[in-house]
């Protein structure tokens, strides 16, 4: 993934991977897909992974309604062999978009975020 610095928008694979992981026609995934566009990132996790934490600019955008249990969604990784290699989570904070985990089973970090056609539900 490209180098994200805080207070930039999200980039375009995490807006595409937000999208997909929050794809169902709930009121409340409706609700966290509104806010998608008015995220910002704050920062990521310390290892080499292509975990994101981001944040709401709430002029913009209203806190959908909390979600019931951590994580919002979530989906397996697969490799090009279609192998599970890890997973995804996303994490809603008081009704707002606040992360996206990618972990990995491996002792390697997945270091790019993964296509939605690399996703298991």
């Amino acid at each position: 993934m490209d180098h994200t610095t805080p207070g930039d928008r999200l980039p375009a694979e995490a807006v595409t991977l937000l999208e997909a992981l929050l794809a169902d026609d709930t009121p409340a995934f409706r609700a966290l897909r509104a806010q998608i566009p008015h995220l910002r990132v704050t920062g990521g996790c310390g290892c080499p992974c292509a975990s994101l934490d981001f944040r709401l600019d709430e002029t913009a955008a209203v806190p959908a309604a909390p979600a019931a249990g951590c994580p919002a969604a979530e989906a397996t990784v697969l490799d090009a062999d279609g192998e599970p290699i890890g997973g995804v989570l996303v994490f809603v904070s008081e009704g707002q978009l606040s992360g996206l985990e990618v972990y990995t089973w491996a002792d390697e970090p997945i270091t790019r975020l993964p296509s939605p056609d690399r996703l298991q539900p």
